[in-house]
């Protein structure tokens, strides 16, 4: 009886309390645990297995190819460069190949922005010759021979044999091609694509281009 009469005292004297806290109520900070409560860290999920990649070759890669090139006039050139590989032979390397195979009207090296590169008489784009023949997979093979066009903008001449010295290459030394100079040159049509196509490198247009060949074409005829 004793614990029932407890009960009921504790009871009534909890009635006298308020059921809801009043809107000015102020906890007392000192009964606030200010020590936050950190979860449980997780454990680190295990790595993911490096995956084993491939590396990817650009086309032709580990193939070489013959390159001929040659200019039909001013200079007159040709000559071929065996066992080139694909990837890391540039178009650089060729207009330094051109370089060393004529000279200004000075006798001095030709600047190589004065050496234009050809391909199907347009002006090659692309840094190695995978990249410029990256449309035709038959050449990407390897083991076949290009040929590329070759421009010197305001002429040269091929040097002589005995001026060249050793060039450290297993082919013959180059040497002028025989073929047409002068103005039997200007007469065909392939002076007039190869300047066709220099101007379209310039003005990068091909119909302003094309509208600069007809007259220039014109007034050459004009003034004959």
């Amino acid at each position: 009886m004793a614990e029932v009469a407890f009960i009921k005292s504790y009871i009534s004297q909890l009635d006298t309390r308020p059921i809801k806290l009043p809107a000015d109520y102020v906890i007392d900070p000192e009964r606030v645990n200010r020590v936050p409560y950190l979860l449980p860290r997780l454990q680190p999920p295990h790595p993911e297995m490096p995956k084993k990649t491939r590396k990817a070759q650009a086309p032709g890669s580990s193939k070489s190819i013959a390159i001929s090139l040659k200019s039909a006039r001013n200079p007159v050139l040709q000559f071929k460069l065996p066992n080139n590989p694909l990837s890391t032979t540039s178009v650089e390397d060729l207009k330094d190949a051109v370089r060393e195979r004529v000279v200004d009207g000075q006798g001095n090296k030709v600047a190589l922005e004065k050496i234009k590169i050809l391909y199907k008489r347009k002006p090659v784009t692309g840094k190695t010759i995978a990249e410029v023949l990256a449309d035709e997979p038959e050449l990407l093979a390897g083991g076949k021979e290009v040929e590329f066009g070759v421009m010197v903008m305001g002429g040269a001449t091929v040097v002589a044999d005995e001026e060249k010295g050793q060039t450290g290459e297993s082919n013959a030394a180059p040497s002028a091609a025989v073929g047409l100079s002068g103005e039997s040159v200007v007469e065909t049509e392939a002076f007039w694509d190869d300047l066709e196509g220099y101007l379209e490198q310039r003005v990068k247009d091909v119909g302003e281009a094309k509208k600069l060949r007809d007259l220039f074409k014109g007034a050459w005829a004009g003034s004959r």
